[in-house]
């Protein structure tokens, strides 16, 4: 049902702006192996699951991305929204969402509130929140 229409998401939760340490914790407390990407400064750390693949990214020693894989609700369109809806509202802390750009592949959806991006990839059905706290900082 999961995949149809999601009630729930079962991926690990990680807050933006948490210790790359403590993302990484997360990620192992899954289970999985932790891999590490290195692409000259920028780090990222994947997990591989039956059920979903993760990833987050390093920002100067803390989780400036957060990437999902997750099947939930992958089997038809409302389920897709539901599922997007559930992660907005995972990482809503007091803001809310607008999308701004759908170019065809990718739908972005920003909150000013709460500093983040959430980029919807249409064809691959992943999602990926972006902090945007540097650009946002005065």
């Amino acid at each position: 049902m999961n995949r149809i229409w999601p009630t729930k998401i079962i991926t690990p939760h990680i807050d933006l702006g948490v210790s790359l340490h403590g993302g990484v914790a997360v990620l192992r407390s899954t289970g999985a192996r932790v891999s590490e990407e290195v692409d000259g400064e920028k780090r990222t750390y994947r997990v591989s699951l039956p059920g979903y693949q993760m990833a987050i990214y390093n920002g100067g020693g803390f989780v400036w991305s957060v990437w999902y894989e997750d099947p939930a609700g992958r089997l038809t369109p409302f389920g897709k929204r539901r599922k997007i809806k559930l992660y907005m509202d995972r990482f809503t802390k007091s803001g809310s969402w607008q999308l701004r750009i759908n170019n065809g592949w990718m739908k972005f959806y920003f909150n000013d509130v709460d500093h983040m991006q959430l980029v919807y990839g249409l064809h691959m059905d992943v999602i990926r929140i972006n902090s945007l706290a540097g650009e946002n900082a005065t």
